[in-house]
């Protein structure tokens, strides 16, 4: 299995850059003082349905993805939009309102990152739930009594190198910190949050960057964007999940057989030209250890396996399960002769570790054929074939070794 590129989001964090132009072409284009009616009314009847979308893009996708992160921040970013465009900018802009809101919404972004992805369902409602509802009644009560957010009069900055400028511009790069560190592996998750959270330091920054004829205008069509863009990005993510489903195997968290289907038939983008090689590595005795030990134990063994092939065939290999025990690892541009001594490599580390089961320490081993295509004539269905009669000898002649063969040509 070849070392996976980052999935933190790059591209869907990019995609953040046209929204911010469009928020500063709105702006600025089209002010209030010329189209009043744009930003009085259709702005925020746009960030009114954007954040409602919100809480139905983070609740339905948790079938999907299972990810609190994702849930609640559905949810959270739906209450923002609504929150903005219902309590502090109706009838009139409450600027301590919206300072504090804006806090809370910096505050829920950590809150996001630093809680876990996966846990069960029931907790997951609870917990976003509770978030919700508790946030809910502080901005209701925050609108009907002021004075719960006086302490937020003032807090918007007139300076872009003031102190309280940094406020949001040092957020921004905590949360995108954190996303590297939390969320590079998360499909997208890690670009569309540290984008959302751009979004957001914007709205923060608007005072300090732009006059206060447009202040206003930016950032409610910076906290309309927000939810949109968060709508786009959970579907991104979803089907990002999907795709990974297709082609992995959830127990062993490697390649599963559809996707080594595809490499067979030559139709995923893996280079199987002439040299290909292939390697498959089957363990030892492994009825035994179900029959003994049951077959959560079976499963302990298959996975450490698994992983061990992983860790000592990057970044050369691509691994995917085969079938039952039975693992096939392919390496495009190389030869037996090239994956003999990585394979051996396998061997020695799966001989050497243990796994613990049930309180019990478990030790197997491996046994493993390789073969390689030498030219197009051979199809990589002849190269697995190979292989396998390679790997049948090394079990016949004792196990725990590894065996080569010729792949026939065909005339």
């Amino acid at each position: 299995m070849t070392r996976p590129k980052s999935r933190w989001g790059m591209a869907l964090f990019l995609l953040s850059v046209p929204f911010v132009a469009v928020a500063f072409y709105l702006a600025f284009a089209l002010p209030p003082s010329t189209n009043p009616k744009l930003h009085r009314d259709i702005i925020p009847i746009l960030g009114i349905v954007f954040s409602a979308l919100c809480f139905l893009a983070g609740h339905f996708s948790y079938p999907r993805v299972h990810n609190l992160k994702v849930y609640l921040a559905g949810y959270l970013t739906g209450l923002s939009g609504l929150a903005y465009f219902a309590l502090c900018t109706r009838p009139v802009r409450h600027e301590a309102q919206i300072g504090a809101l804006l806090i809370l919404v910096f505050l829920n972004v950590v809150l996001v990152l630093l809680l876990p992805s996966y846990v069960k369902y029931r907790l997951t409602r609870r917990i976003t739930y509770a978030i919700t509802l508790i946030e809910a009644a502080w901005l209701v009560a925050a609108a009907v009594e002021p004075g719960l957010v006086v302490w937020a009069k003032g807090l918007a900055p007139d300076d872009i190198m003031g102190g309280r400028a940094w406020i949001g511009i040092a957020w921004a790069l905590v949360t995108f910190v954190l996303t590297v560190r939390l969320l590079r592996d998360e499909f997208h998750l890690g670009g569309l949050i540290t984008a959302v959270a751009l979004l957001y330091c914007l709205a923060w920054l608007g005072p300090a960057i732009v006059t206060p004829a447009h202040s206003g205008a930016l950032q409610g069509i910076l906290f309309a964007a927000a939810p949109l863009y968060l709508d786009i990005g959970i579907i991104v993510h979803w089907f990002m999940r999907m795709e990974h489903r297709v082609s992995y195997d959830p127990l062993l968290h490697i390649y599963n057989r559809n996707y080594c289907s595809r490499i067979i038939t030559e139709q995923s983008s893996c280079n199987t030209s002439p040299p290909f090689g292939v390697a498959m590595v089957d363990i030892d005795h492994f009825k035994k250890v179900n029959d003994t030990h049951g077959h959560q134990a079976g499963d302990a063994v298959l996975y450490a396996v698994a992983q061990t092939i992983v860790r000592e065939s990057l970044p050369s290999g691509i691994v995917c399960r085969y079938g039952g025990e039975e693992i096939v690892v392919f390496f495009p541009k190389s030869t037996a002769k090239d994956i003999a001594p990585i394979m051996e490599k396998v061997r020695r580390s799966v001989e050497k570790a243990t796994v613990v089961a049930r309180k019990k320490k478990l030790s197997v081993t491996v046994s493993c054929g390789i073969s390689h295509r030498a030219d197009t004539s051979q199809s990589i269905i002849d190269v697995i074939n190979a292989a396998d009669k390679a790997l049948y000898r090394a079990k016949k002649d004792g196990r725990n070794q590894i065996k080569s063969a010729k792949t026939p040509t065909k005339k």
